[in-house]
């Protein structure tokens, strides 16, 4: 290879890589340096914001995505102010709600002697049943921030009159305050219980 051919190769790789140098200083520009994040750096970042994800409620609203449009995000429906629920109690499974407040009262569905961690009919004879049915009263008139005492009318359901007696034993154990009261006997109650009670409680 002659002299000349060897400088003018020498030349164009000198351009070549000054070329390489100024695209680098270009890139970096626009990007900015990226750091070297080490293993240990990512592992531990990692786990952070998983517990911060943890942390939030992350069914509080789901994005949906359509083909051509926006990502929409949608907000999951929070209970109204008035409408009472808990989990300690059975739970309202269908057009209906727990209990309700209307102005200084609170409205509570009728209660069965559901156990609310089993999901089963708690006991078979009415003392049991109904001590069941008034704990579940009990755990929504909590809930909504009032007790037993505050009960200003109640009423029962009894599958069969003749267990008036034992029914009005548990019942009176609760209702201390002797609210009104309506006690009648119905053909059938879901689930073929043996008594269902509603309240009406002061909040105040």
């Amino acid at each position: 290879m002659s002299k000349k051919n060897k400088e003018q190769k020498e030349e164009k790789k000198l351009k070549k890589e000054e070329k390489a140098l100024k695209k680098g200083a270009h890139e970096n520009e626009l990007l900015g340096e990226i750091p070297t994040v080490h293993t240990e750096e990512l592992v531990a970042y990692s786990k952070n914001h998983e517990k911060q994800a943890e942390s939030e409620d992350v069914t509080a609203e789901e994005e949906v995505r359509t083909e051509g449009e926006p990502v929409v995000k949608k907000e999951k429906e929070d209970l109204p102010a008035n409408v009472i629920a808990t989990s300690k109690a059975p739970a309202a499974i269908g057009p209906y709600s727990q209990a309700i407040i209307a102005g200084d009262l609170l409205f509570v569905s009728g209660q069965i002697p559901i156990n609310a961690k089993t999901g089963e009919i708690e006991g078979e004879d009415i003392e049991t049943q109904a001590r069941r049915v008034c704990k579940n009263i009990g755990k929504i008139l909590k809930k909504a921030g009032t007790d037993y005492t505050k009960v200003v009318k109640t009423t029962c359901f009894l599958a069969d009159l003749a267990d008036f007696e034992g029914f009005n034993a548990v019942y009176a154990e609760y209702f201390t305050g002797k609210p009104a009261r309506s006690c009648v006997a119905v053909r059938q109650i879901p689930k073929n219980v043996l008594c269902e009670i509603e309240v009406i409680a002061m909040l105040k």
